[in-house]
């Protein structure tokens, strides 16, 4: 089994409190949080599962491209295997990586039954217990987001271009939207009202933390990261939306004459 590298420094206090938070979600009601249009108090098990291919197909959809049989894949932020089970279904290998022990621990627990799929705990800012060129794939979804700092953000775009082996490809998501990461979004939704707040599944849970509030990312700042991390930009969809998708890849390595 893998170990991460602890963070150091002002990384080890950024990532022992994403792990804290996500550790106390995952005891609350991991599905919820994962997927948080389920309803809170009656959490639908089926449709949380289900919606991990729909999201599968959303994401890869705009781009054309797919995971075949041999491929090995990283999924960064897996939290319990929401998208992980529906990524072993295509896959050779998936290996899922999440900063919070309680997901990965709740995960294992789930995808049992699951032979090609291995969760680790990472070190909640880079990839740094992965080898070079290790795998054929990488995505991640709907864990970017929550980032506070987007500089560990870009860190983590510049390992997937480290992890990548040459000829590999890239699908993640990140923010392109500033405001829904201020608190004062989050407080103007709270005010409306218990029952418009319930049509739009906002509910106080955390959500001026800012573990859940998290950063969103300029697109200086996502090229910059992606040419550090020797990564060619293919196509984004979704700009300057909260989900805003990339699609990038590791060229080949050039061979002389």
């Amino acid at each position: 089994m893998m170990v991460p590298m602890e963070a150091t420094g002002p990384d080890h206090d950024a990532a022992r409190s994403m792990r804290a938070y996500w550790d106390a979600k995952a005891q609350e009601n991991a599905m919820y949080y994962i997927h948080s249009v389920l309803d809170y108090r009656d959490t639908d098990v089926e449709g949380f599962w289900a919606s991990g291919a729909e999201a599968l197909e959303h994401t890869l959809g705009p781009f054309d491209v797919s995971i075949g049989p041999s491929d090995r894949v990283l999924e960064i932020g897996c939290g319990i295997g929401r998208i992980t089970r529906a990524l072993a279904g295509r896959a050779e290998k998936v290996t899922g990586v999440d900063v919070s022990q309680e997901m990965v621990e709740r995960g294992r627990h789930e995808l049992a039954d699951v032979a090609n799929v291995e969760l680790v705990v990472g070190n909640g800012v880079d990839l740094g217990q992965f080898p070079d060129g290790a795998f054929d794939v990488v995505y991640s979804f709907i864990v970017f987001q929550h980032i506070p700092d987007p500089a560990i953000t870009c860190r983590y775009i510049r390992d997937i271009g480290r992890v990548l082996r040459p000829g590999g490809w890239t699908v993640f998501q990140v923010s392109d939207f500033p405001e829904i990461h201020r608190a004062e979004f989050h407080r103007a939704i709270l005010r409306l009202g218990p029952r418009l707040q319930r049509l739009l599944h906002r509910r106080e849970r955390g959500c001026l933390e800012p573990q859940w509030l998290g950063s969103a990312l300029s697109r200086p700042e996502l090229l910059g990261a992606l040419a550090d991390g020797g990564l060619a930009l293919d196509a984004t969809v979704g700009d300057g939306s909260q989900f805003c998708l990339v699609h990038a890849h590791k060229p080949e390595a050039e061979t002389s004459s």
